[in-house]
């Protein structure tokens, strides 16, 4: 019972990430004007609800201020840029 519960946390915890929303999002991202998108791996309480993945980014806007946010998406949605 241990081992399952062990499983599913680092399930939960580590697989709530979306390489491909990361890309999808860092395409938008870029072709707004922001570069040096990096992926800051799992964004808790980022995204609603309703989305399975979450995915916490950093870049740089046109000015040269640091930004972050994250991509919320989830199975047959596109993806949602959400800013901090």
């Amino acid at each position: 019972m241990k081992k399952i519960i062990l499983i599913l946390s680092a399930t939960l915890i580590f697989g709530c990430t979306s390489d491909e929303a990361f890309r999808t999002g860092k395409r938008q991202l870029e072709q707004q004007g922001y570069s040096n998108v990096r992926n800051t791996g799992y964004a808790s309480f980022c995204c609603s609800g309703e989305d399975t993945f979450s995915t916490g980014f950093s870049c740089t806007d046109n000015k040269g201020f640091t930004v972050n946010g994250c991509f919320c998406s989830k199975y047959g949605k596109g993806v949602t840029i959400r800013f901090e």
